[in-house]
């Protein structure tokens, strides 16, 4: 593999370092880079491959994402809008948050149960 400096997308760096609310340090330190390092990435450098491999597991990309596209960016910006996973991930996030609502519902059933019995046993010690 060549081992000379490559150019890299910036544009896509900051936008996948931005997507995750990090700032310039944190991807640096993520990375395991000099803040420095980072700015110079996102300045539209030059980056050695280490670097490269660095950034792309830091931000858990491909190494080939974050060289300079053949695509238009406006294609690689519509597939992270619309990731595949998306599919698979929304039926089980559905099903979570039924399973949640359920056990809430049952939780909340049984404490005001228990509270009404109390109210009545001893209706001066109610707090209502």
């Amino acid at each position: 593999m060549d081992q000379e400096p490559m150019k890299i997308d910036s544009n896509r760096i900051r936008t996948l370092r931005e997507a995750r609310g990090w700032s310039q340090e944190h991807l640096a330190a993520v990375a395991g880079l000099s803040p420095r390092t980072v700015q110079r990435l996102e300045a539209g450098g030059r980056a050695a491959h280490e670097s490269r491999m660095a950034v792309a597991a830091a931000l858990a990309v491909e190494p080939e994402r974050l060289l300079e596209a053949d695509t238009p960016p406006h294609a690689a910006s519509a597939s992270m809008q619309n990731p595949d996973h998306l599919e698979k991930i929304i039926p089980w996030a559905m099903l979570f948050l039924l399973a949640l609502a359920w056990f809430g519902y049952g939780v909340g059933k049984d404490l005001a149960l228990r509270d009404n019995a109390r109210c009545a046993d001893d209706p001066v010690q109610c707090t209502r």
